[in-house]
């Protein structure tokens, strides 16, 4: 990848996304279906400590994509990943495919993480 902002976005989400599957382990095991969880906010930006609320059954389809992550409304960045859906408060935006092989290689659920 030739941009370094893009690289460095990719791998902020990341990270987030790293923390947030420690929550889902830890702080949400067990949790019914239907009650919210507090997920932080997989964004770019490395300084957001925004909270975004969702079931973890929605948690988990996000989590089924690699190149998915999920933020806060408003915390996109149209220059590197795409809004494939919405809910209250959050939406989940797809990473554009340059950005591929940062987000495999860190994400623990992938064989390359």
């Amino acid at each position: 990848m030739s941009d370094p902002r893009r690289a460095r976005i990719a791998r902020n989400e990341s990270a987030f996304r790293a923390l947030n599957e420690s929550l889902e382990a830890s702080v949400h095991s067990g949790r019914p279906d239907d009650d919210l969880a507090g997920f932080v906010c997989e964004c770019g930006d490395s300084q957001c400590d925004t909270t975004v609320r969702v079931t973890l059954p929605t948690y988990e389809s996000v989590r089924r994509d690699s190149m998915l992550f999920l933020v806060a409304r408003g915390h996109e960045v149209a220059e590197v990943e795409d809004v494939v859906d919405e809910g209250d408060g959050y939406v989940v935006v797809r990473k554009h495919e340059d950005t591929r092989d940062i987000v495999e290689d860190a994400d623990r659920r992938h064989d390359g993480g």
